[in-house]
């Protein structure tokens, strides 16, 4: 998202800059000023986790330049250029997400919107410059911090709640009900993607858009394969310690059409999105309940 045009004060872009030097503000795809630049569009383009996901000139004095974490973080200046162009097509295919959910299920204004595991609130935000009627993220990380820049510099409402998916339950604690739900890049990280599948599905209305790695499993292959385990969550117990859990494309369609939603659409790609190779490995799926077809 270019927020350039937004007239950014110098107070905004070294908040902006702390915040994602600190992990809060760095994983989506963020242009503050030609110098103050966040995503993980390069680092997805190259496959190689720990590349950075900041690029800014104005580090904190407080930060500790050698230190592991800023290191994470930062880019190496050379590959700047790289840095923005995969950015920008991160961007695009978050923009293709919103585009289709909303050619499917009406306009923004219209609509309540949820976003389960915002983290910095890329889609809320987007969401509210269209004029959704309510649009809340949530995610287990505090990013109230980035939620309150973000909107004060786009002059939106999005609203923000600090709470964790509760894998025993299979709920977040009131969390309500949305017409739409979006759910991108979540499932991998929980080892009871289809109760957290179920639990979404109970929390949308009318639509749900479920994006995720998947296998390269059969097209009728009913498969999860677990993978890596305490990847980041190092203290979850078994059985929940699993975070790379991939499912097959059809159990993930499968499973949508067993919560009752009918129709049922692919994301494809665009020109400006990620690559065709990332295509291959993640699939998304916009399902809508038979009420609320489009026509």
């Amino acid at each position: 998202m270019d927020l350039r045009s937004y007239n950014i004060s110098e107070e905004q872009l070294c908040l902006a800059s702390k915040l994602a030097c600190s992990g809060l503000l760095c994983y989506q795809p963020f242009v503050f000023s030609n110098d103050v630049i966040t995503g993980a569009g390069y680092e997805f383009a190259q496959s190689a986790e720990g590349a950075g996901l900041v690029h800014t000139n104005r580090i904190p004095k407080e930060f500790n330049l050698k230190s592991p974490g800023l290191q994470r973080h930062l880019i190496d200046s050379e590959i700047a250029d790289d840095f923005k162009v995969h950015n920008e097509q991160l961007s695009s295919f978050y923009q293709s997400i919103i585009d289709m959910t909303l050619s499917k299920t009406g306009e923004a204004v219209d609509l309540t919107f949820a976003d389960v595991g915002s983290n910095c609130g890329y889609f809320p935000l987007e969401l509210s410059k269209r004029g959704a009627k309510k649009v809340v993220g949530f995610d287990s990380e505090n990013y109230t911090e980035p939620y309150k820049l973000l909107n004060s510099i786009l002059s939106t409402s999005a609203e923000f709640q600090h709470t964790a998916y509760d894998p025993v339950r299979g709920e977040i604690p009131d969390a309500g009900r949305f017409d739409v739900v979006f759910s991108v890049a979540v499932l991998l990280h929980l080892s009871d993607p289809l109760a957290h599948l179920a639990f979404l599905g109970k929390m949308a209305k009318k639509a749900l858009f479920v994006w995720t790695p998947t296998s390269d499993d059969g097209d009728d292959e009913l498969v999860v394969r677990y993978h890596s385990q305490n990847r980041y969550y190092e203290n979850s117990k078994f059985p929940h310690c699993f975070d790379v859990v991939i499912l097959s494309p059809a159990m993930l369609r499968r499973s949508l059409e067993l919560m009752g939603f009918t129709e049922i659409h692919e994301l494809k790609n665009t020109p400006a999105g990620l690559s065709d190779a990332w295509f291959e490995k993640h699939t998304g799926y916009l399902a809508i309940r038979p009420d609320s077809v489009s026509e």
